[in-house]
């Protein structure tokens, strides 16, 4: 097996969007709205051979904790990095990768919510749900969904749009609104009007599978090139895109550089994110010119 890079240890994760990495004991102190990828690794390969690390996103937004896809490896991170319970989950859909620890989370979680494609949840012709009828019976406030739905995070201010995808399974994206509002299309490639339902978003998160210039045997995953004309069609621009949840195919092609090229083409700040890398959501706009210093 070949490993494109070393696998990071699970420590503290430095701070995007502050002067200075900060210590877990500090940050959990302060009251900041902030994501952390606990894993940047995406597709069977790459999550089998732990080239990257896998577990989706964890969220702390307006004083509600949140994961987004916890994929394998998730529980173990958070536990690693001595994060908060999340109060809930959302799944985009019922692949393994981004699905696999809901199941043992939910299981440990008092009074949570859980917002999920319907086929997560439901048995259909095709497919079968990602969650079990008895963790499914466990969370407080359970609501399957589909593209163009809305849905208010029980107890907050927080908004979900859930927004259409074009992958091989179904799948829907997120559009998270807050004090801060967050964009995650998800899995596949760009269509065209996509990127009306992420307009005035303060930061997108892409999972990009396929390098700038190649042609996928299939389209069934988003592209480098993808997420530049998704970019060049918003009329407003986000502070920052992200891009992770990588395939060997990209990692063999240097993501950061990768993320360069989408910042050349689309005019706005674009970082590889990192596994365990943490993003202060509170100082995009202020700190958006110095963010390559983390990274």
């Amino acid at each position: 097996m070949i490993w494109l890079e070393k696998p990071l240890k699970l420590e503290a994760p430095c701070v995007v969007g502050s002067s200075s990495p900060l210590s877990m004991l500090e940050t959990n102190s302060i009251q900041m709205n902030f994501m952390i990828f606990l894993g940047t690794g995406g597709g069977g390969k790459v999550v089998f051979s732990q080239a990257r690390a896998s577990g989706g996103l964890y969220f702390n937004m307006d004083r509600v904790k949140f994961l987004i896809d916890p994929g394998p490896g998730s529980l173990v991170n958070m536990r690693s990095l001595k994060l908060k319970d999340p109060n809930g989950i959302l799944l985009s859909h019922l692949h393994p990768d981004h699905s696999t620890d809901a199941n043992m989370i939910l299981d440990g979680l008092k009074n949570s919510f859980l917002i999920a494609e319907e086929h997560c949840l439901k048995i259909s012709k095709r497919y079968y749900p990602c969650v079990s009828k008895y963790q499914q019976s466990l969370v407080k406030f359970l609501k399957p969904v589909k593209a163009g739905d809305v849905v208010k995070i029980p107890e907050s201010e927080i908004r979900i749009e859930v927004t259409k995808a074009d992958h091989y399974v179904p799948t829907v994206g997120f559009k998270i609104i807050g004090s801060k509002t967050i964009g995650y299309p998800c899995d596949g490639p760009y269509f065209s009007g996509q990127e009306r339902q992420f307009e005035k978003c303060d930061a997108i998160i892409f999972n990009v599978l396929v390098p700038h210039g190649k042609v996928p045997m299939e389209h069934k995953h988003m592209s480098v090139d993808n997420v530049i004309a998704f970019l060049k069609k918003l009329e407003h621009k986000p502070e920052l895109v992200i891009i992770q949840h990588f395939s060997f195919w990209m990692l063999k092609s240097n993501v950061h550089e990768q993320a360069k090229i989408i910042e050349k083409n689309a005019g706005i700040k674009t970082i590889a994110a990192k596994d365990f890398m943490k993003i202060n959501l509170d100082l995009l706009k202020e700190e958006k010119s110095g963010l390559g210093r983390f990274v």
